[in-house]
């Protein structure tokens, strides 16, 4: 029985960068960028979602480029627009720049992957089921 508990499998969320592997035991997370041509942010929220990451909300100042054409706007009157998407998706793929500043956060958690990569370099955000014990390894970077 012991030998089954040790193993029992928990969802996690992977960050891939190229020199290093980073696991997270969240269950949302928000991805934050500074629009390269309008100069706002804007956030994505994402949650896990049975084997799939979902897309839930995205936040920005103004339209313009990029903007999902089929999310439905709710209207909270703090000078953002708050569309809801629901979009799942396997894994995401984001090439990172210095330029936008693109951030990753897990709660309070701030991983700054501009800082992290070089310039247009590739971070993957993707669900895992791994062992239980990934939780301390988790803890002893914190």
């Amino acid at each position: 029985m012991l030998l089954i508990v040790g193993f029992f499998p928990l969802k996690f969320i992977i960050l891939t960068l190229p020199s290093e592997t980073l696991v997270f035991y969240e269950k949302s997370f928000e991805v934050e960028w500074v629009h390269s041509v309008e100069k706002e942010t804007w956030i994505e929220t994402y949650v896990v979602k049975g084997n799939k990451l979902l897309l839930t909300t995205t936040t920005f100042k103004t339209y313009g480029a990029g903007v999902p054409s089929d999310g439905v706007v709710d209207e909270r009157g703090d000078g953002f627009v708050h569309m809801t998407i629901n979009r799942e998706m396997d894994d995401i793929l984001l090439v990172v720049s210095n330029l936008v500043k693109m951030t990753v956060w897990f709660g309070n958690k701030e991983i700054p992957l501009y800082e992290l990569v070089n310039d247009y370099e590739e971070v993957q955000i993707e669900s895992k089921w791994l062992p239980w014990w990934n939780i301390l390894k988790e803890e002893n970077k914190r």
